[in-house]
């Protein structure tokens, strides 16, 4: 066979084309995964042109990876890195040993050999950042901005790495690309963000146990989890960090953690949105692990809502995170942390905060309780200050009714920020501030509450318009009366806006004609009565980039028309208690990217049509995922 041909074998029924230079390895039959094209199971592009003298017979390997998606995978993914010669024919070496030494041997038994041979040519950079997934379990979910975190506050990201204008979580995305792209870690992309490209990311079961055998035997990480049959953390001297898993664990492994004392990493995880009550987390003195940078409670349930005492005393401490735990106040004496760089308070509880944050002076990161649905009260009054956090990057769950406003403008290195916006004049500040330090800001998400009178108008030009001309603006949500939307304009207006959430904005005119035409709009929700007409159109060539459409308690809409080329991406279409559409439009049996169609709380006769031999079936029958509720 040449080049371009396909050879096909029944393990697995696998389809290997070879092209010159570079082919592809991907299983036939098999349905498209969420998680991306760095999923193992879905493709891999193994490099054909090797340089050096050393020739690697391409159906052998597939044949020694006993013709498995998974090992054939990973090799691609060692095979398709830019190397040097002296490089391949290294890596091509130590292959062909792999392979050798695997003749004869149970499919298991070479896939192990594949694998540990994938950790053993990582760069020396990926190797600890590969080692941390071992913390998380099979199959879960990880959040990036979680694990970014944790590889800046064990000072894996190097600084060195750094390319002009980038900060320390652009090179961290970086790190994790290059994981994804060994095959190593499977990412979820982020469909609706622009600045962000990856939304979650999870490891394999057979990788997963590779990370915890190599973390444990390198000393790196030991996890305790029931789970997976481990219930007691190894000796004290040799490891270093410790991930603890609560759920159906034992008050005696609470205890004995304290024995442990010089982990630099110590992470209590829970994962299924429930808290895990512990009486005994109190008997330790968290003063004892003189060396610790990471301290992670999630979902945890302290007795009195209190944090165990001794965290004071952790002078090392970079990381603090009580995400989703239930800590009614967080203690002054965090506040003195000299070495505390990200600090997570993302509660749902209400939460008392002393007015001290100020003296961090060292906090890059800061996660804030979310406004929406939890409370913070400051303590001994007036609104946080935020003077003196001159490094601080992130600023996650801002409100203008807690923080002091004209400290957040003398920030200036301050590139994410993410929160509520309660008054006009606070908006005005933020707005002005922005538009003057466009090369600052990275990426902005706002809430503007229906307080704000964006209506207003200064030198010309209303406030609402100075808004969207903010080029970092990615995400925004308001609740304001009668908004009028501006025209767009290109490389002015709306430039970055990827999501926009329209509430109670009683426009009269369909908005459509205009947020058609955003460039990078992925995703859009118009609700309680954001329009008020009875028409709306999706033109031909509208929308090229959206993804999602939410259509909620739009009390007057009767007509809605969707023209042929409208929305061509469309993954996701909701309709919510819409109680006078009469049909669903012809339009959307031409949007064949449509996966799902969730028709929620309508009228039983608009049920009727859009069900199987129903007037309007032929028009979504293409669709996989069709919903009522």
């Amino acid at each position: 066979m040449g080049d371009g041909d396909v050879a096909q074998n029944s393990l697995g029924d696998f389809a290997v084309a070879c092209a010159k230079g570079g082919g592809v390895v991907a299983p036939a039959n098999v349905a498209p995964s969420p998680w991306g094209a760095t999923s193992p199971c879905i493709w891999v592009t193994i490099v054909a042109q090797i340089q050096g003298d050393v020739a690697l017979n391409r159906r052998e390997i597939v044949k020694q990876c006993g013709c498995l998606p998974l090992p054939i995978s990973v090799l691609g993914g060692i095979l398709r890195q830019e190397k040097t010669s002296i490089e391949w024919e290294k890596v091509c070496r130590n292959l062909d040993s792999y392979l050798r030494h695997g003749k004869g041997l149970e499919n298991d038994k070479r896939v192990e050999q594949i694998l540990d041979l994938s950790y053993n040519v990582l760069p020396f950079n990926l190797k600890p950042c590969f080692l941390y997934f071992a913390c998380f379990r099979e199959d879960e979910d990880i959040e990036i901005k979680d694990l970014y975190s944790l590889w800046m506050a064990e000072g894996m990201i190097s600084l060195e790495d750094r390319g002009r204008g980038e900060s320390l979580q652009d090179v961290a995305e970086r790190y994790l690309f290059e994981l994804a792209s060994r095959c190593m870690v499977q990412v979820k992309i982020n469909e609706y963000s622009i600045h962000n490209r990856f939304k979650s990311c999870r490891l394999h079961d057979l990788i997963l146990d590779l990370c915890l055998l190599k973390g444990k035997t390198e000393g790196f990480v030991d996890v305790v989890d029931r789970q997976i049959g481990r219930d007691e953390a190894s000796s004290v001297c040799k490891i270093g960090r410790l991930a603890i898993h609560l759920d159906n664990l034992d008050d005696d492994h609470i205890r004995n953690i304290g024995k442990n004392k010089n982990l630099r990493s110590l992470l209590f995880l829970e994962k299924r949105w429930k808290f895990i009550e512990r009486n005994h987390i109190e008997d330790v003195n968290f003063g004892v692990f003189k060396s610790l940078k990471i301290l992670i409670f999630e979902s945890y349930k302290f007795k009195d809502g209190k944090l165990p005492k001794g965290i004071e005393h952790l002078i090392l401490l970079k990381l603090l995170s009580i995400k989703d735990s239930n800590v009614e106040e967080l203690p002054a004496s965090v506040c003195k942390l000299p070495c505390l760089q990200s600090l997570n308070l993302q509660v749902n509880t209400e939460m008392k905060i002393p007015n001290l944050m100020y003296k961090l002076r060292r906090l890059r990161h800061l996660y804030m309780p979310n406004a929406i649905w939890s409370r913070s009260i400051i303590i001994g009054g007036g609104k946080l200050k935020l003077d003196g956090l001159n490094d601080l990057e992130t600023l996650i769950g801002f409100s203008s009714s807690i923080f002091e406003i004209t400290h957040l403008l003398k920030l200036q290195k301050l590139r994410v920020l993410n929160g509520i916006i309660s008054d006009g004049e606070s908006l005005s500040m933020i707005v002005d501030h922005i538009l003057n330090h466009q090369d600052q800001f990275h990426d902005t998400q706002l809430f503007v509450r229906n307080y704000c009178n964006v209506n207003r108008e200064e030198d010309g030009s209303t406030l609402f318009r100075r808004l969207v001309m903010c080029h970092s603006l990615s995400n925004l949500r308001t609740d304001c009366g009668v908004i009028k939307l501006p025209t767009y304009e290109c490389h002015m207006l709306y430039r970055n806006v990827t999501v926009l959430t329209l509430e109670k904005s009683k426009m009269e005119e369909d908005p459509m004609g205009i947020l058609e035409k955003l460039p990078m709009l992925r995703q859009l929700r118009l609700e309680s009565d954001a329009y008020v007409g009875r028409e709306m159109v999706c033109r031909a060539t509208g929308f090229p980039q959206l993804r999602s459409l939410f259509l909620s308690e739009l009390s007057n809409l009767v007509k809605w028309r969707v023209e042929k080329g409208a929305m061509p991406n469309l993954s996701t279409l909701e309709l919510y208690r819409i109680n006078k559409l009469e049909m669903l439009p012809n339009g959307l049996k031409f949007i064949t990217a449509l996966k799902s169609l969730i028709i929620n709380d309508m009228p039983e006769n608009f049920k009727f049509r859009a069900r199987v031999g129903g007037q309007d079936y032929h028009k979504i029958e293409h669709v996989p995922s069709i919903q009522f509720f």
